[in-house]
């Protein structure tokens, strides 16, 4: 990056917190910082604000340069010619770049612009022009949740090994398998049992998808199965078929288990009882903790364990424990390197201290 605006740019850094740069800053109106701004003979031509990925200032450079049209520009082309599918397709991969710069009424003008051309690109371009690593960039943008018939889905699982030899194997299955899993899960919380038809799917046109992942002793379709099945008893408030089915599955992925498999069951079963678990609950979750501390974590994420395991020692009546599980989490807590975050969570730490 900074080869190419040295080579098309006379670039100077300013310090706009600097006293004597003050009228500067004014002058330019800085009020984000970094804030770069392109100026010619005096005229600002654009400005970037805030951290942006080394390609995006890049892109902006070649605007200011006129090499490149605006996003604005680009959108004023298309009106002009929207069967340009080159143009569509150029906007539907710019738009969350450009959309992150706005804010108010301008975002809310364009975001309604943006939604509308998506479905227009599908209809008029066709799924099966559509097996190239652009277009499979802009269907993992803007569609990203899965339904009952979904041809969008269903095309590219029919055309996976397509997609995988232009932008990959796994970046394609990571796409599939997310969209699936959610909708299984999406369906395991309202208690629809149709989530087992689509567990079928898992061994017949999806396995080659789910052939790159292991789960241990366990078979892909086990692994999955046993986690829907413990999400959909979890929602159906059957506590003992939740945690069979869970320790099934850490079972079989024994030392492959990770530190989210521990973290995310913990996290639903909060939100399926809101906070409020039975003893038998909160003794299984402290098993849960415990291993998932053997873990590598943040110090952040270590602290709220520890905070999680002194709550859970507190409600089955150990205040002992409780208060070594606070202890140790306020100690681990100095290690966190945001001083105001760390001093919140070690005054929330002294109060539950003090509840004991």
């Amino acid at each position: 990056m900074g080869e190419y605006f040295n080579a098309h740019f006379i670039c100077l850094q300013v310090n706009v917190e600097a006293k004597e740069n003050a009228n500067l800053a004014k002058t330019y109106r800085v009020i984000a910082l970094p804030t770069m701004v392109f100026i010619r003979s005096g005229k600002e031509l654009r400005r970037i604000e805030g951290v942006k990925a080394p390609e995006a200032f890049i892109k902006e450079a070649k605007i200011a340069l006129g090499e490149e049209l605006s996003f604005d520009q680009l959108y004023d082309k298309f009106k002009k010619d929207k069967k340009n599918f080159e143009l569509q397709q150029q906007l539907l991969l710019d738009a969350p770049v450009f959309m992150s710069s706005l804010q108010g009424y301008d975002r809310e003008k364009w975001a309604s612009r943006i939604e509308s051309l998506f479905p227009d690109y599908l209809k008029n371009k066709k799924l099966e022009n559509m097996v190239n690593e652009q277009d499979f960039t802009i269907l993992s943008m803007y569609h990203s949740q899965v339904s009952k018939q979904d041809p969008i889905f269903d095309f590219v699982v029919a055309h996976f090994n397509e997609y995988a030899q232009i932008v990959g194997k796994e970046q394609v299955s990571g796409y599939l398998i997310g969209l699936n899993n959610s909708y299984i899960i999406q369906l395991c919380k309202k208690g629809d049992l149709a989530y087992k038809d689509r567990l079928g799917r898992v061994n017949r046109d999806l396995k080659e998808v789910y052939s790159g992942i292991t789960f241990g002793s366990l078979s892909v379709l086990d692994a999955i199965t046993l986690l829907s099945d413990a999400t959909y008893y979890l929602y159906k408030q059957d506590e003992r078929k939740f945690f069979e089915n869970m320790d099934k599955y850490l079972a079989g992925m024994g030392d492959k288990a990770e530190l989210e498999d521990y973290t995310q069951s913990l996290e639903d079963l909060s939100v399926a009882y809101n906070g409020n678990l039975s003893k038998t609950a909160y003794t299984k979750s402290i098993v849960w903790i415990t291993k998932a501390l053997e873990k590598e974590m943040s110090p952040q994420l270590r602290t709220r364990l520890l905070m999680m395991m002194g709550q859970c020692f507190q409600s089955i009546d150990n205040k002992e424990k409780a208060k070594q599980a606070y202890n140790q989490a306020f100690l681990v807590s100095a290690e966190i390197s945001d001083k105001m975050q760390m001093k919140q969570i070690q005054e929330t730490i002294q109060q539950c201290l003090l509840g004991l």
